[in-house]
């Protein structure tokens, strides 16, 4: 759960999106088949953080398992400590290239990442760094339950979508959890919506955030809800955001000044059903390869 307390940090989840890149090759439709495989190649994305001065993860390998419970692994010769706060806006770092996998259907993504306390995984700030602890991790890392299909002699990209906003919580002793929060995206078929916020909308020492709904939404909900945000989205100094790799499909956009009271594991009712928020545009459009501009004003 998170709380402000003490030398913590409440803005923390006041932070946009990272993202994995998962690209793979495969298919002439038939898939399974004995000497049929494709590569998988992932790389790594993030967006701003605030309060954080870094957010480092320590990758070891990732583990790819098909519908039959078959297993591909990599094991990376040396781990891959990456802070998510250097590839920001777009920009990415390759986590692995050219993996070599069996074609078929695949239901499970674990990344394998190393949280043995020696400052593998943790988060940063001006006055000290902190473990990131993984529930679970030891055992099976960050684990993504999503289908995707590597078929034979043909390309394609996934994004795997990782919500910091969502992910990282603060425990009632001061532990940060980093929590496997994460989407799967087709890359050939995504749009992004971007705008600027007014001045007028928030205090300017307000920790601002944007939420993206999918479909038309009168009453935003919060972040912990069965109807949370499909993505959220950091505002920077320049009162501008992008939420990025987008499904076609419709949207609407929401603005909260009070991001830090939002815990994301938590229905919070005062903050919920629309009270949270200075601004909900009307539902928006994005088609493949979109570039949505919503701007937020007062009313």
């Amino acid at each position: 759960m998170f709380i402000s307390s003490g030398s913590l940090k409440p803005s923390l989840l006041a932070v946009a999106t990272s993202a994995l890149i998962l690209t793979g090759c495969g298919g002439d439709g038939s898939s399974n088949e004995d000497g049929n495989t494709g590569k998988v190649s992932m790389s790594v994305t993030d967006a701003p953080v605030n309060s954080a001065l870094g957010v480092y993860v320590q990758f070891s390998g990732v583990v790819l398992i098909k519908d039959d419970e078959t297993q591909e692994e990599l094991t990376f010769d040396e781990p891959k400590q990456i802070n998510l706060l250097d590839y920001q806006a777009g920009n990415s770092v390759e986590l692995f290239t050219d993996f070599e996998v069996e074609a078929g259907e695949y239901s499970q993504i674990r990344l394998l990442v190393d949280t043995e306390g020696n400052n593998d995984t943790y988060i940063s700030f001006a006055d000290g760094s902190f473990e990131l602890e993984i529930p679970s991790g030891e055992q099976t890392g960050l684990k993504l339950v999503s289908g995707f299909t590597v078929l034979a002699d043909e390309s394609v990209s996934f994004m795997l979508d990782f919500d910091l906003r969502k992910a990282i919580t603060v425990t009632g002793n001061g532990e940060y959890k980093l929590r496997p929060t994460i989407r799967l995206i087709d890359m050939a078929d995504f749009g992004s919506i971007t705008g600027t916020l007014s001045s007028e909308l928030c205090n300017s020492e307000d920790v601002k955030a944007v939420y993206v709904y999918e479909g038309e939404v009168t009453e935003p909900d919060d972040l912990g809800t069965d109807d949370e945000p499909v993505a959220t989205a950091s505002v920077n100094a320049e009162l501008s955001y992008t939420a990025s790799y987008l499904t076609p499909g419709e949207y609407t956009v929401a603005v909260t000044c009070q991001a830090e009271l939002d815990e994301p594991d938590v229905d919070n009712e005062e903050f919920g059903q629309g009270e949270g928020f200075a601004f909900v545009s009307s539902v928006v459009t994005i088609e493949s390869d979109d570039i949505v501009t919503v701007d937020a004003n007062p009313e």
